[in-house]
């Protein structure tokens, strides 16, 4: 099968795909029956288009973002396009807008009225407009797959849709964001202050020179949106989580539940009460040692499923980089259109 990939988007991330693809193109063709082609990209103001597939070799020579895109128009003129571009899936990996959801929620409604499906990396546009996109794709017979928007490499969507089927689930915890979990973690190691380690933490690239998405809990909070919107049958806004970052919290803090034998780490939790009506939190907490994520450390990150049937599930790591984001959506794609036996994909 030939999947003509869109992809929105020519930021780190983006790029990152297209450099997988390149990669791993005989290995998913042999594997999977997937002829994965990239057949467009769509920049700020600027496209370009070939329904036979770009040169991503070129295109990787040119770096990233719009100006690659003009790069590469200057050896390819006849491959410019419009800003709507048709093809079999959309990857939408513009950068997280969550005031709307724009670009992101224009590309993938463009997207959904073109009959295409949609790969989304960015959290944005399913945050900010979660009814409207998802009914507008039900009623086009189109699929939105989003593993690489609730924690990119971590298979949280994934377990929770597929290997807890049949489950009730009535809780989910999870350290859902590496940067936060890396500047607590050494803000235990090494006994420093939090912004020595946030300085650390950016040093390394692990945090952005604006990390306020990150340490104000905002980005762990759009996962647990999607993931319990998705898992727990909720409709729920921002707004209706309780969201506390990690920029307040202490040395002595840490200090403090050292002696404990607990730590401090940035949680995001949703249960059910009794009357059936999720909670929603995002705050530091102090966990117990044995807790079951209390040892996931560095940019690692975690998450556990309490059920009524198959008990607490958990699953540990998962690279929290742009490769591993740009791996999420591949898993997607190739869940989506895969001819192996292992097929999942169908509804």
């Amino acid at each position: 099968m030939r999947i003509q990939v869109v992809l929105s988007g020519y930021g780190t991330v983006g790029r990152e795909f297209v450099k997988l693809l390149n990669e791993k193109y005989s290995y998913i063709y042999e594997t999977y029956g997937i002829q994965l082609v990239v057949s467009g990209v769509l920049g700020r103001n600027i496209a370009i288009h070939n329904e036979d597939g770009l040169s991503i070799q070129h295109l990787l020579m040119y770096g990233g973002g719009s100006a690659a895109i003009e790069e590469y128009i200057k050896h390819h003129p006849g491959e410019r396009a419009t800003t709507s571009i048709s093809g079999t899936v959309l990857v939408e990996s513009t950068v997280t807008n969550l005031k709307d959801g724009n670009p992101g929620k224009q590309y993938i409604k463009q997207a959904i009225e073109k009959q295409m499906d949609i790969v989304a990396i960015s959290k944005g546009a399913l945050v900010t407009n979660w009814r409207e996109l998802n009914e507008a794709a039900k009623i086009a017979n189109v699929r939105i797959r989003y593993s690489g928007a609730t924690a990119a490499a971590l298979p949280t969507l994934d377990i929770g849709q597929f290997s807890l089927a049949g489950c009730r689930i009535e809780k989910i915890e999870g350290i859902l964001n590496g940067t936060t979990n890396y500047i607590l973690s050494k803000m235990n190691e090494e006994d420093i202050t939090f912004e020595e380690a946030l300085k650390e933490a950016q040093s390394k690239g692990i945090a952005e020179t604006n990390p306020i998405l990150d340490v104000s809990g905002s980005d762990s909070a759009c996962k647990l949106l999607l993931l319990t919107n998705s898992l727990m049958g909720t409709e729920n806004t921002l707004t209706d989580i309780h969201i506390k970052g990690i920029e307040h919290v202490t040395k002595q803090q840490i200090r403090n539940a050292k002696e404990q034998n607990k730590y401090i780490k940035l949680i995001a939790s949703a249960y059910k009460d009794k009357d059936g009506k999720v909670s929603l939190h995002v705050e530091p907490y102090k966990i117990d040692k044995n807790h079951p994520l209390a040892k996931v450390n560095g940019t690692e990150k975690g998450i556990t499923f309490f059920t009524d049937t198959m008990g607490q599930v958990t699953t540990i790591g998962g690279a929290s980089n742009p490769r591993g984001a740009a791996a999420a959506a591949f898993k997607d794609i190739i869940n989506l259109y895969r001819k192996d036996l292992y097929r999942i994909n169908e509804g």
